[in-house]
């Protein structure tokens, strides 16, 4: 019974230390593509995020007939139609577009990485200390 009891822990000891391997490659792996995408090659992510591809506000005017002559409530409306446009491309066009998707990538990443590494060492450290104990007996 002991035997198995050995075989049970040092599997999940190396199962423990590959998951946590994954979880930190992962981190590291989109910590770098976020890196590149900022300052190596920026076009790259510029398709990639649905905010910076959204349409910007449409709203219906109507029209009376042919005339063009806009009533008061009509220059409120057009008013407020440019206000809401320049909100929108200022929150929705350049870097300000890009910036939230990137910081929310590299919390993402760092969260896995400091979630992971801390597991990794530490199962590690065990079974470092494991093998060396063997090779004393």
């Amino acid at each position: 019974m002991g035997d198995k009891i050995k075989i049970i822990r040092t599997t999940y000891l190396y199962l423990a230390i590959i998951i946590s391997l994954i979880f930190t490659g992962v981190g590291v792996g989109t910590l770098i593509n976020t890196a590149l995408k900022t300052y190596v090659f920026p076009k790259a992510e510029k398709g990639e995020y649905n905010q910076c591809n959204q349409q910007p506000p449409v709203y219906a005017l109507e029209r009376k007939g042919m005339m063009s002559v806009a009533t008061e409530d009509q220059k409120m409306q057009l008013e407020n139609l440019l206000r809401d446009y320049e909100e929108w491309k200022k929150s929705n066009t350049g870097e300000e577009c890009y910036s939230a998707q990137r910081q929310s990538n590299v919390v993402d990443s760092l969260t896995m990485i400091m979630v992971a590494l801390p597991i990794l060492i530490v199962h590690a450290l065990i079974i470092k200390k494991d093998k060396a104990k063997k090779e004393n007996e």
